[in-house]
């Protein structure tokens, strides 16, 4: 099923933040703008992702999106990234990747109905990339 008529929302990584460091773990925030080519407004349900560095999974996770994003329109979101300290090696740079799924739901009530049924839940893909070092503990 393609959705109805409806286009899924196109996701554009756009930067990558370092909100906290503690002992334990490095918080990022990525930064995403996501786009509706349609219509009509599309609403925003939520991110289901991993998280790798250096290749390795460090974290599985799902974050609220809870936006609506208007017709012909761009709105930006955010996923939040917890690393622990001990996945990362100390005096590298290290490369981590974001992997993952947005859904969301369409305006037209047909899709209501499948959605309802369990027949069809629609996402879009979700991904990110980038690398840093090791911030000092705050």
């Amino acid at each position: 099923m393609h959705g109805c008529g409806i286009r899924a929302p196109i996701t554009h990584f756009k930067s990558v933040t370092i909100t906290q460091s503690t002992p334990v773990a490095i918080v990022l925030d990525a930064e995403f703008e996501i786009s509706n080519t349609n219509d009509e407004p599309l609403q925003l349900k939520y991110y289901e992702y991993s998280v790798f560095v250096d290749g390795r999974t460090v974290y599985h996770g799902s974050a609220s999106a809870e936006q609506t994003v208007p017709r012909w329109s761009t709105i930006q979101s955010s996923i939040p990234i917890v690393i622990r300290r001990d996945d990362l090696h100390a005096n590298d740079l290290n490369t981590w990747q974001l992997s993952g799924t947005l859904s969301y739901i369409p305006p037209k009530a047909i899709a209501e109905t499948l959605l309802n049924r369990g027949i069809w839940k629609p996402t879009t893909p979700v991904h990110a990339r980038g690398s840093f070092e090791i911030p000092r503990i705050n």
